[in-house]
């Protein structure tokens, strides 16, 4: 399942209004473009959905088609953490869909989190035709926690606050680790001296 079919559907109604100006449903001359950005403990995930309107789609199609357009995409799209400039990577894509639309899955590693909020920026400069855009993060996994999102009036710039976890101790896990054995050494010299002679 992609990140967009996790969607609520009350952001696809969001999207729908986004590309309703100026109120004719999706304009014919516009490429539309989604970013649904995900967050982990280590990477942030961006899936990039373009889908052009009916005027547009022979010159999309020839413009996907080069084999530089995803580099071309890449090269607009920036992600900061803290302020921290992260460095992202093409995971996937052009990936054509049967409405036209074409989707592209890009990467950034994370490096190792303290616990507490965070600010994550997201830009996309990408504008090969006239653009309608929309970005959302999506719900956190691994105990990350969501907070305010916050647009410009384009929508291109995306800034996130969230929550990450606290860690758990290194000590915890050693000590989880040493009593599973001891159970387990109990065990094996318990039935040991059970068995019939």
């Amino acid at each position: 399942m992609t990140m967009a079919q996790r969607l609520p559907s009350s952001l696809w109604a969001v999207f729908a209004l986004a590309l309703a100006v100026p109120a004719h449903g999706h304009p014919r001359d516009e490429l539309g473009q989604a970013s649904y950005l995900g967050i982990t403990r280590s990477a942030v995930t961006i899936e990039l959905n373009l889908a052009p309107g009916e005027q547009l789609a022979s010159a999309f199609a020839a413009l996907t088609a080069k084999d530089s357009y995803p580099q071309q995409v890449l090269s607009q799209l920036s992600l900061a953490l803290d302020g921290r400039p992260l460095t992202l990577r093409l995971v996937r894509g052009p990936v054509a869909t049967p409405e036209q639309s074409t989707k592209l899955y890009f990467e950034a590693p994370l490096p190792s989190l303290s616990s507490g909020t965070h600010t994550l920026r997201y830009e996309n400069r990408y504008q090969p035709f006239k653009s309608g855009y929309i970005a959302t993060t999506l719900a956190g996994t691994e105990g990350i926690v969501i907070g305010k999102q916050l647009h410009d009036p384009l929508q291109q710039t995306l800034t996130v606050e969230w929550e990450a976890p606290a860690r758990p101790s290194p000590w915890i896990a050693w000590a989880g680790g040493g009593f599973l054995t001891l159970c387990l050494l109990y065990g094996l010299s318990h039935r040991k001296n059970k068995a019939p002679k």
